[in-house]
């Protein structure tokens, strides 16, 4: 099922599959998402939930259980329920399921709210724990925005840019998805970032510093066209073949992949979240088109 809301300055489409953003058009009609190619990458804007990236195995390891989690979990291959529309916003609703208790042992409710407010679009996640004990999970965003008049032949394809930050402190991670303890200095030249056919040879850069709030990105003349706000302490910002791809990335995330041969349990993982059984946990980010 696809919803939308065609709202004064944005019009946007959310599949009930994942909840997965769709489409996020300004009013003249310029899609900044990227609307999946297999060629390339067949996503759009992922929900990770209840853990970002790949776990060590595919495993997740709670109170000495092992349970079997895919890359990027779960939430992003179930259908959500529609739990309100308004003029300017769409609520959808993930509980568990049998299916979810044998990949991750605690009863729970996923919110995601879809809120346009003039050119931006605020995305709401609310984690209600409907266990008794505590659960630990993690979540993550995987938006991916075009590069307007992308040419593989061109030098530059956009720019991250980043405004008064500092270089980001990439962990390496391994052509298998794992996380590394090494670090990788992604040099910026006044806040920017060059997207080249080979800025994403690394993979991914991961900057767990928690230094970044806000990234926007600039088309290959250097115009503004997005920009995505946050307060998560994971940046991972991605494009396939290395770079040579007509979208890049912007991953704010609450969690991290799996370090390489690290079978720690789920609760001693880096930036993972603890809910009280009844409690609730929520967060939200932005994307504002330029």
């Amino acid at each position: 099922m696809i919803y939308e809301l065609n709202a004064d300055r944005l019009h946007i489409k959310v599949c009930s599959k994942g909840a997965e953003l769709q489409s996020l058009k300004r009013k003249d009609g310029t899609e900044l998402l990227w609307q999946g190619d297999a060629e390339y990458w067949d996503g759009q804007s992922p929900l990770l939930f209840p853990f970002p990236g790949k776990s060590w195995e595919d495993k997740l390891r709670i109170d000495g259980e092992e349970y079997t989690m895919p890359k990027h979990g779960f939430a992003c291959n179930m259908e959500f329920e529609l739990v309100e529309q308004t003029d300017n916003s769409i609520t959808l609703k993930l509980t568990d399921t049998p299916e979810t208790l044998k990949m991750f042992p605690f009863r729970f409710e996923l919110e995601v709210t879809y809120t346009v407010v003039g050119s931006s679009l605020n995305i709401g996640w609310k984690v209600n724990n409907k266990s008794e004990g505590t659960m630990y999970f993690m979540i993550g965003a995987h938006p991916a925005f075009n590069l307007p008049g992308f040419n593989p032949n061109d030098k530059v394809h956009g720019y991250i840019y980043t405004e008064n930050a500092p270089d980001m402190q990439s962990n390496v991670v391994l052509p298998d998805g794992y996380c590394h303890d090494e670090i990788e200095t992604v040099e910026l030249n006044e806040g920017q970032l060059p997207i080249t056919n080979h800025t994403f040879d690394c993979d991914t850069i991961l900057d767990q510093t928690g230094r970044f709030n806000e990234i926007i990105l600039l088309s290959k003349e250097k115009m503004p066209l997005v920009r995505v706000n946050f307060n998560m302490p994971v940046l991972a910002i991605w494009a396939p073949c290395g770079g040579a791809a007509p979208f890049v990335c912007i991953e704010p995330w609450y969690g991290i992949c799996d370090r390489f041969q690290d079978p720690r349990e789920l609760k001693d993982r880096n930036h993972v979240i603890s809910v009280l059984g009844g409690d609730v946990w929520s967060n939200t980010y932005t994307i504002t088109a330029l």
